[in-house]
């Protein structure tokens, strides 16, 4: 029967990007985040992917503050000033389109430091109404760019009582045929219970694939359906910053070449999907150490 991750599962092996408002630049003034979307080094960072073999992109579409990479009037008629006049993502699943990477989105509505969306949609005041805010934004994202993007990963989706200031009363079914509305063949993965908890069932029949948020490298599939809820198997962790490059420094691969070449075999022999985690610079490229070790991986991977 097929399964809407069959292309997933065949990738395999992909990368996730956090680049957040929080994100620090690798020389000079951190710039305002909207002037930092307008000055994206695309080509360099779209080559970067390329070489990695990656055959999936995970990019931030929001993080920590509902800020948006691209242009949304629906997110304007709620809170001003928090999109971006250029189109970052249409540009990057354009650009990655012809090397075969399939483009998704992590996405995050409670935009946890983000004080006049908070207000604005009741985030902690009026938890149903802030999900139907969070469902008004998702079909609108996945309206605008359609079948340029393949899928979604949503973050703190905690069930209640599982983490403090967290736990908005989202209709999980509700949210995912939100996040599909533009292309049905989307798979969602929503984040029940943070890092390194995965032994959550309720994301069965609602969810195509786990969260699969870790630590360390060290977790293994034991066969393709056996993620939380018998979900496709999938695993992400940060392999250079921790998840977002907020501190001064070039960020530097954790794992030798050697071991994440081998993990992500093992992963692969038992069925499961991984994407490594970079914390690309506020310029827009990969730092060059990691950026080396995701060649060389590209390398091997072919």
């Amino acid at each position: 029967m097929k399964k809407r991750t069959d292309w997933f599962y065949e990738a395999g092996f992909g990368m996730f990007c956090h680049w957040t408002t929080a994100t620090l630049p690798e020389k000079g003034e951190k710039k305002d985040y909207h002037q930092a979307v307008e000055d994206f080094d695309l080509d360099t960072f779209v080559s970067q992917v390329v070489a990695s073999g990656a055959k999936f992109l995970f990019f931030t579409a929001s993080h920590s503050e509902m800020h948006l990479p691209f242009p949304l009037p629906e997110l304007d008629a709620i809170v001003e000033g928090h999109t971006s006049k250029r189109d970052l993502i249409s540009e990057l699943a354009d650009a990655l389109e012809p090397h075969g990477i399939k483009l998704m989105l992590y996405f995050n509505g409670d935009g946890c430091t983000d004080k006049p969306w908070q207000e604005t949609t009741y985030t902690y005041t009026n938890r149903e109404t802030h999900a139907e805010y969070c469902y008004h934004i998702a079909e609108a994202i996945s309206k605008k760019y359609g079948k340029k993007i393949h899928g979604w990963w949503i973050d703190c989706c905690y069930v209640e009582g599982l983490c403090t200031g967290y736990g908005t009363s989202y209709d999980f079914k509700r949210y995912a045929e939100a996040l599909r509305a533009g292309n049905p063949d989307s798979i969602v993965a929503f984040n029940f219970k943070g890092i390194e908890e995965w032994d959550c069932d309720w994301g069965r029949g609602i969810s195509d694939y786990q969260a699969g948020e870790e630590n360390y490298i060290t977790r293994y599939s034991n066969g393709r359906f056996s993620g939380e809820g018998d979900l496709q198997w999938f695993a992400l962790c940060w392999m250079d910053d921790f998840w977002v490059h907020e501190k001064e420094g070039e960020p530097t691969p954790r794992y030798t070449n050697e071991e994440v070449l081998t993990y992500i075999k093992k992963v692969r022999e038992g069925g499961g999907v991984f994407a490594y985690n970079v914390a690309p610079y506020q310029e827009g490229y990969i730092a060059p150490k990691t950026a080396e070790q995701l060649k060389w991986l590209g390398k091997k991977l072919k």
